[in-house]
Order: C-alpha cells, then sequence, then structure tokens
C-alpha cells in the first residue's frame, strides 16, 4: 500500500459502539504512518477512552487540535477535559430525547463541526501528503466534510456507509442538508461501501446506474481469533441468561424493552437478562431500561466482550416497531451481528418482518425469529430454545457457517484493501 489516506469520521475508535468497532477491524492493520484518522475528541466518551482500542495511526481532533493520540493517557487526561465530556455526553443523550434541544442545538453544533472538519481537512492534506480520503457516514459533519475537503483540495474519496445518510432519524438541520448532500456526495465518490445486499437494494430504487455501479458490499467482520473455540455442545444452566451487548438508542430500545417485559413475567423457567452498555445509567433509567432482580446493567472493555457473549444462554438482537426512520430499521445489519454469530451461542431476534435482519437470518437460518411485536411469542422463543437442545445446536452451526461465508475478515479486509490502494 503506498497511499496516504485521510479518514474523517464522527465517531471513532476508541468508542465503544457498533460503528467504531467496525472502522477499528478495517483500520488497525493498515501501516500506522499510512493514515490519520481525523475524529472528534469530545465523542470519545471517558469510558470508551479509558477500556476501548485506539488506532495505533494518528489521530486528528478537529474539535481540540492541540491533541493527539501520541499525546493522550487517557488516565490521565486533565480534569477538566473529563468534565466536558462527561458535560457533552449527558447533552447528547438529553438531544436524542427531547426534540425541542435537538432543533436548538443542532443547527450551530453541525455547522461548527463542518467548517472544523474542513479547515483542519485542508490542512491535513497539503501537510501530510494526502492522496485520498475516506469518510465514514454519520449525521453529516464527515459526510459533508469530506465532500467539502474533496472540493477544496481535488483529492479522491470514497465513502463507507455504516448506516443510510438521507432518510435517517437526524436533528434539524441534519435530514435536510442530507437530501441536499447525499446525491452529491454520491456522484463525486470513487467508491461507496455498503455493509448488506438489503441497503444496496434500496439504493437501486433511488439511484440510477452509474451511482450503483460505484457500490461495493462490505459485510461487517472481526477476527474470529477473539472468540473461544469450543466445540462443546449446547448445555445452558439455570439460571438462564440472555445477552444483550452494546449502545441502546432509538432503534433498539422498544425491542429491549420488549424482551424486559417477557423475561419478567417468565416464572416455570429461571431468567435473567444481562446488559452490557457504555450508555449511562442514568440515561438508561430515562427511557424505561432499568435494572431490577431479572436485569442486570453493567460495562465492558472490547476485550472482555467475546467471553462474556459466549458464556451467555441466549445472544438478542433487536430492531424496534413505529420509529421514527423504518428505512434504518429495514436496512441495518447490527454491528454486533457478527460477534454473535462466532459466538457458539443462540440468537434470537426480535424485529419486523419488513426488516433486512429478519430476511437475512431466515435465509440463513442462524437464529430464532420474533417478528411480530407479541411478548407471549417473545416468551415461547426463548423457552424453545432453552429447552430444546437440538434446535439450539443448529442455529449455532448454521450462525458459523453463515460467518465463515459472508463475515470473515479474511474476505472482506481483502476487499477493503483493494479500494485503498
Amino acid at each position: 500500500m503506498t497511499k496516504k489516506i485521510l479518514f474523517i469520521s464522527s465517531y471513532a475508535p476508541p468508542t465503544i459502539s457498533g460503528g467504531p468497532k467496525i472502522i477499528y477491524t478495517m483500520l488497525r492493520d493498515l501501516p500506522p504512518d499510512s493514515y490519520s484518522i481525523l475524529t472528534s475528541f469530545f465523542a470519545i466518551d471517558n469510558i470508551s477512552a479509558d477500556l476501548g482500542d485506539w488506532l495505533p495511526g494518528k489521530y486528528i481532533f478537529y474539535d481540540n487540535p492541540k491533541f493527539d493520540r501520541l499525546s493522550i493517557d487517557p488516565k490521565k487526561i486533565k480534569k477538566s477535559f473529563i468534565v466536558a465530556r462527561s458535560f457533552l455526553a449527558k447533552l447528547k443523550y438529553l438531544a436524542k430525547r427531547v426534540k425541542i434541544i435537538r432543533s436548538i442545538i443542532g443547527i450551530p453544533i453541525v455547522f461548527k463541526q463542518i467548517f472544523s472538519i474542513v479547515r483542519l481537512g485542508k490542512k491535513s492534506v497539503l501537510e501530510g501528503n494526502v492522496d485520498m480520503l475516506f469518510g465514514f457516514s454519520d449525521y453529516g459533519p464527515a459526510m459533508i466534510g469530506t465532500y467539502l475537503i474533496h472540493t477544496a483540495t481535488k483529492k479522491p474519496y470514497s465513502i463507507y456507509m455504516l448506516d443510510l445518510y438521507r432518510d435517517n432519524n437526524f436533528p434539524f438541520p441534519g435530514n435536510l442538508m442530507a437530501n441536499i448532500f447525499e446525491p452529491k456526495i454520491f456522484r463525486g465518490a470513487k467508491n461507496i461501501i455498503v455493509t448488506n445486499h438489503g441497503t444496496l437494494n434500496y439504493y437501486k430504487k433511488r439511484y440510477d446506474k452509474n451511482i450503483i455501479d460505484k457500490m461495493v458490499v462490505i459485510h461487517h467482520s472481526i477476527n474470529e481469533n477473539l472468540y473461544p473455540h469450543s466445540q462443546d455442545l449446547y448445555n445452558p444452566k439455570s439460571p438462564y441468561t440472555i445477552l444483550f451487548t452494546g449502545g441502546i438508542y432509538w432503534p433498539q430500545i422498544g425491542s429491549l424493552k420488549n424482551l424486559i417485559e417477557a423475561v419478567n413475567h417468565i416464572n416455570d423457567l429461571d431468567v435473567r437478562l444481562k446488559i452490557y452498555s457504555p450508555n449511562p445509567k442514568d440515561y438508561l433509567n430515562k427511557i424505561g431500561i432499568k435494572e431490577s432482580s431479572k436485569v442486570s446493567i453493567d460495562v465492558a472493555s472490547p476485550q472482555n466482550v467475546p467471553n462474556i457473549q459466549s458464556s451467555a444462554d441466549i445472544l438478542y438482537l433487536p430492531l424496534s416497531w413505529n420509529t421514527e426512520s423504518q428505512a434504518i430499521i429495514d436496512t441495518a445489519t447490527p454491528g454486533k451481528i457478527v460477534d454473535y454469530l462466532i459466538s457458539g451461542k443462540p440468537i434470537l431476534i426480535h424485529a419486523p418482518a419488513s426488516t433486512y435482519l429478519v430476511k437475512y437470518a431466515k435465509e440463513y437460518d442462524f437464529g430464532a425469529v420474533v417478528e411480530e411485536e407479541n411478548i407471549e411469542m417473545l416468551q415461547k422463543s426463548i423457552k424453545r430454545i432453552l429447552t430444546d437442545k437440538k434446535y439450539a445446536q443448529y442455529l449455532i452451526k448454521n450462525a458459523r457457517e453463515t460467518f465463515y461465508k459472508n463475515h470473515n475478515i479474511k474476505d472482506n479486509i481483502k476487499v477493503f484493501y483493494s479500494l485503498i490502494s
């Protein structure tokens, strides 16, 4: 690889959530001097800064340019920055819940971020001998910033669509700007990566062949060696554990609440729900995700997640009904799916029938699917997995086969490297 690349993302490793985890997987083995990543310092919460995985390459923080990764010891960051991060995290979670706050703070924040990204991006291109740009989808700043840096510097760029940009659920003016900029960004891009064929088919209905021909499917992937390779038969023991790992936002909230209700009313089996999430507990309490005698909430480092997942009896994969962006729900493949597939434990999917996730699971038969918002059906599926070992083992076998067919890191990384070399 001879090209020098500037990656641009509003959310980057070590943030403990799906998108940054995917970025880490794709970039971690690149030569550190072959790239820089332009990202937000204050989007990295305190827990992630301490527990998460940092990339070895150069970090450029558009909202705190005096810092770089090499000068940061997460455990010795000044108290003022920790306080600022905590305040901004709380403000961010509050904005997710209160529409008027999203609208009030959205306009100045988004425009300031775009300005900062473009200013530092242009500087980085000139000083760092950058050959190409690579933007990761977000709520606007990184997408638009990548496009505007390209316009100013004439450097070619590609886009990695971790989620939909247009038709997402952004605070004002995010959706308006997405409607304006997405067609321009797609027309100018050299390559556009999408993470599943559901998203590709979605775009085929919207854009012409010239844009679709630029699109490449790269499935979520992970290094399988991170997971225990036990081939023991599935043999759950009471008390049984259902596990959810990852961030909790509007796409998951309703479905996760359904699981809590289902678990709380299973009386003939001792079933517990364990949630490992980087979200603050006060935020989770406010959205109705609360600890109880049957529900525990904790946080774990990415390094510990494989063992935690492999010790559960059921892994839960939720998407919700009646959300503000059906398009996101219908095209999403949550990043944690790849962890679940290789974990050696059965997957329970609770999501609408219209979703690509449900269709994908049915195509490969790698998980138990409850596609109706029905608590009784969810309980029946839980009980079947826990008591029908042959059925559970069948799901586990199919999940592993799906992982090796579509999600192995060797094949997906090869495609990604071909786009940046």
